[in-house]
């Protein structure tokens, strides 16, 4: 028989993805868009809050939903703009994390210290 490896979906690192794929500028930019050293905890984190508030956001409208068809609205609108609260908040979150770290504001060149030795 012909034991080929596993196919991966996804490329490995400094692959180009094929050139007929819809998203290929937005994969090459997720490849090397990965955290600092040190910083995998801190996505993790921000990645099973915004996990949570998404539950929490789905809980909400399906309590809301249910309140409008019982007969009280009221109730349940305040309910769906708590949701949508939540939803604005998790796209500003997003626009800010997308950003792009600015450039550090130039100064004095940092010499290599090990090269004196």
């Amino acid at each position: 028989m012909d034991e080929r490896p596993p196919v991966s979906p996804v490329p490995p690192v400094g692959v180009a993805p094929p050139a007929g794929y819809a998203a290929s500028d937005r994969l090459a930019d997720a490849f090397e868009r990965t955290p600092p050293p040190g910083q995998q905890a801190v996505v993790l984190a921000a990645l099973m809050i915004g996990l949570l508030l998404m539950g929490i956001q789905l809980w909400l409208l399906t309590v809301a939903l249910e309140l409008y068809l019982a007969g009280a609205g009221r109730q349940g609108w305040s309910l769906a703009l708590v949701s949508g609260l939540i939803f604005l908040g998790g796209v500003l979150v997003t626009r800010r994390l997308g950003r792009r770290p600015r450039a550090p504001a130039p100064g004095p060149e940092v010499t290599d210290l090990r090269a004196d030795w």
